[in-house]
């Protein structure tokens, strides 16, 4: 079996298990980042991502929110990078306005490469208190060819992370597939699934079936 085909025939397996849980929603998460280098050392990131709900515990289709988002990104070492970010959340009648920064550090062995990122982030909605948030990610990216990817090859991309407001925990789990289109875009689908509230209430399950498409201009 070719460890593509593998890839998907994970991904079903996980989508059974999930799918026979209650409190769960699913739905599409499709999004597009744009990078421009500023100089050698920073670069200027712009995306869009869209939420799409096509199952959840009355069967409802919704759209439902988009993100908008600007990030500013410093590299402070040979793998080491800090990031100040802005999004802007439309969310149905509502917009949630959000800033965050970013420390980010990857470690190359052999054909892998593991990334790390650490994240504090800010919520501000109209008449609501500030709300703080910190989050903490690793990623594993493994060339399915060779020792790294090249043009037209395929990647797996394996990521955890964790999130708290300091008065719950959200755990998200991102099995990736990925393809290097040309040397200035490429491709990434898969799943992200996600469970939260499980300390202070009955766990909540997401799984979204996600899509981002990197361009580097």
């Amino acid at each position: 079996m070719k460890k593509e085909n593998l890839f998907f025939v994970m991904i079903f397996i996980i989508v059974v298990k999930i799918s026979a849980q209650s409190n769960f929603e699913a739905g599409f998460l499709p999004k597009i980042i744009f990078s421009t280098k500023i100089d050698a050392k920073t670069k200027w990131v712009n995306s869009i991502e869209s939420r799409t709900i096509v199952f959840d515990e009355t069967y409802q289709f919704s759209h439902n929110l988009v993100d908008l988002s600007s990030i500013y990104s410093l590299k402070s070492g040979l793998n080491h990078s800090f990031n100040l970010g802005y999004i802007l959340r439309f969310r149905g009648k509502e917009t949630i306005h959000r800033t965050f920064q970013h420390y980010n550090f990857v470690s190359d062995f052999l054909s892998l490469k593991i990334g790390n990122r650490i994240a504090f982030e800010q919520f501000y909605q109209v008449d609501d208190n500030v709300t703080f948030r910190t989050r903490y990610q690793a990623s594993v990216q493994k060339p399915l060819n060779g020792e790294k990817v090249d043009v037209k090859e395929f990647y797996l991309k394996l990521g955890n992370e964790y999130l708290t407001d300091f008065n719950d925990l959200e755990i998200r789990f991102t099995p990736y597939l990925g393809y290097q289109i040309s040397k200035i875009d490429k491709l990434e689908f898969g799943l992200d699934y996600r469970v939260n509230d499980f300390i202070t209430s009955t766990a909540q399950n997401n799984l979204w079936f996600r899509t981002t498409w990197y361009i580097s201009l």
